[in-house]
């Protein structure tokens, strides 16, 4: 169980990362999660690193564990809606990380359009 949530900590940072920049918002939900996790700060601060300067990273997060995909999926929509918007690189990722965990189109779409329903009320997911 540590380890899904230590993949799903590393992709939350891919997620709120692959915009270039990490809002405060989101730095308060990874930081939670790296808390339950015991992740350290020198190897979060890494993460976020990578998540903002390695588009490769999300890559490698597609072997995240499939135990529970909706609430690894809500984690990170959370984490990608918390600074007020849902951007397209945002999107993809999510969208690639859903398919990873064999996510049907249609629950994703429920997700994504929970998602721009709480970014237009400038709330998060």
């Amino acid at each position: 169980m540590l380890m899904k949530k230590v993949e799903v900590l590393r992709a939350a940072c891919c997620v709120a990362g692959v915009d270039g920049e990490v809002t405060e918002r989101e730095q308060i939900l990874i930081q939670r999660l790296a808390d339950e996790t015991g992740v350290g700060k020198v190897s979060l601060n890494a993460m976020i690193q990578r998540g903002q300067t390695d588009p490769s990273f999300y890559q490698e997060q597609f072997r995240i564990l499939k135990a529970d995909p909706d609430q690894a999926m809500q984690l990170l929509f959370m984490v990608a809606c918390a600074d007020g918007e849902l951007k397209t690189q945002e999107r993809e990722v999510l969208y690639h990380l859903a398919v990873a965990l064999e996510m049907s189109d249609k629950r994703f779409n429920q997700w994504l359009a929970a998602a721009h329903k709480k970014v237009q009320k400038n709330d998060s997911v």
